[in-house]
């Protein structure tokens, strides 16, 4: 029984094997475009472009100037004045740079006495071109 099943089996095959497609028909035409589908991830970061041409160049900034002025105390009263054009930024007196007194905004003095150890004052006045 078992070789009758097998060459029923064997003969089936034959036949499905022994059948033929024909030559394939001619191909229609196109169907219309389906929706878009859903976005992607982006891509990776390309690689930097070129440099660009320079720019013009900007307007000047405003010209400023810093002067220092140095007294000696030794003889004379100890007093720095800067120019009508110029502020007072900062002043000392002698090595160890003793706190000066500020009398105008472009002034400053080391005492109305003589001392040498107050020698010499040193000033920082500062002008600027723009109003």
């Amino acid at each position: 029984m078992a070789i009758l099943r097998l060459l029923t089996a064997l003969t089936f095959c034959m036949l499905i094997a022994g059948c033929e497609q024909g030559p394939p028909g001619p191909q229609g035409p196109a169907g219309s475009q389906g929706p878009p589908g859903a976005k992607g991830d982006p891509g990776p970061t390309g690689p930097p472009g070129p440099p660009g041409p320079q720019g013009p160049a900007g307007p000047a900034g405003p010209a400023a100037a810093i002067r220092i002025l140095h007294r000696d105390c030794i003889a004379s009263t100890c007093v720095a004045e800067c120019a009508p054009n110029e502020v007072l930024v900062t002043a000392y007196c002698g090595a160890n740079r003793s706190p000066a007194t500020f009398l105008t905004e472009r002034s400053a003095s080391c005492g109305v006495i003589p001392n040498p150890a107050s020698s010499p004052l040193v000033a920082v006045c500062a002008s600027s071109a723009a109003q």
